[in-house]
């Protein structure tokens, strides 16, 4: 059975998420932008799974989730083994100073966190990383392995294993957006503003 990963404070003032302005800061610094196994288009599938995941999993930030989805496989070098690539994607959030777009700090040591510890298959009892690394692990089926119950973290991401079912994929951006705009139904408002 995988570790369990420890938890983070609970997130107090969340922020919205202009996806347009951070995705034009990662972009030129991505190593992986590219690949077609954990590129752009992979970044995008994991927000959008993990916002599904994270309607049904209380006490997610969905705003966390979606920032682990853009950075945590940015730094990737190439699509072989590469184990330092988490901690590369806690680096690049800490250096964007995502705290200037009104992210507090609860809220990026979750991402560093999620981003660090995604790789091992691990598991997490923090609902907002463990929606992160669920997310993730349900797109292996794009290198031909097919997810596991035993490392999903939360009930939804097991759930949705059980299930059988492969997970709707947004098909842009935009869609994503329209999504975390939306009315709430992860348990609180992570929304102030409009994105």
């Amino acid at each position: 059975m995988p570790a369990v990963a420890g938890r983070v404070d609970r997130v107090s003032e969340p922020a919205s998420l202009d996806l347009e302005r951070i995705l034009a800061l990662v972009r030129p610094l991505s190593t992986s932008l590219g690949s077609g196994f954990h590129g752009e288009d992979h970044w995008r599938d994991v927000a959008s799974i993990g916002l599904d995941l994270a309607e049904r999993t209380r006490e997610c930030d969905p705003i966390v989730v979606c920032l682990f989805a853009l950075l945590h496989d940015a730094r990737r070098i190439g699509d072989d083994d590469d184990p330092q690539h988490g901690a590369r994607g806690a680096a690049l959030v800490h250096s964007l100073e995502l705290g200037r777009f009104g992210f507090s700090a609860a809220q990026l040591a979750l991402v560093e966190t999620a981003c660090r510890g995604h790789t091992g298959g691990a598991l997490s009892g923090d609902p907002t990383i463990g929606t992160c690394w669920d997310a993730d692990r349900l797109t292996l089926w794009r290198v031909g392995i097919a997810p596991t119950v035993d490392y999903m973290s939360t009930a939804a991401g097991r759930e949705t294993v059980a299930s059988g079912k492969r997970v709707a994929r947004a098909m842009d951006w935009s869609e994503v957006a329209r999504r975390l705009r939306r009315p709430s139904r992860y348990g609180s408002s992570h929304l102030k503003r409009g994105t």
